[in-house]
C-alpha cells in the first residue's frame, strides 16, 4: 500500500499519485479518472476513451491530411500480388 498526504495548491487540496502506479495503469498527465466513495473509501477508476479514428484525426489540421506525392504513387501503383 502506498501512503499520499492531501496538500494545498491555490485553492485545490490535492494528492500526487506516484509514478510507479501511473506507469502500472498506463496513465500520465491529463489522464481522466472517475472518483467514487463506497464504504467511506475514494476510489479513482481509470477512464478508458474508445477513440475511434474519426476522433482521433478529429483535432488535426486539414493540411496534415492532404495526400502527398508519394501516397498518390503507391495509390496508383499497380498491385503485385494479392493485394485486392
Amino acid at each position: 500500500m502506498t501512503q499520499v498526504v492531501i496538500r494545498q495548491s491555490g485553492g485545490a487540496n490535492i494528492i500526487s499519485i506516484p509514478k510507479v502506479i501511473l506507469r502500472t495503469l498506463a496513465l500520465d498527465t491529463g489522464s481522466a479518472l472517475d472518483l467514487s466513495i463506497k464504504d467511506n473509501k475514494i476510489i479513482l477508476t481509470p477512464i478508458k476513451e474508445n477513440l475511434t479514428l474519426e476522433a482521433v484525426l478529429e483535432g488535426s489540421p486539414k493540411s496534415a491530411l492532404k495526400l502527398t506525392e508519394e501516397d498518390l504513387q503507391w495509390l496508383n501503383r499497380p498491385s503485385i500480388g494479392k493485394e485486392i
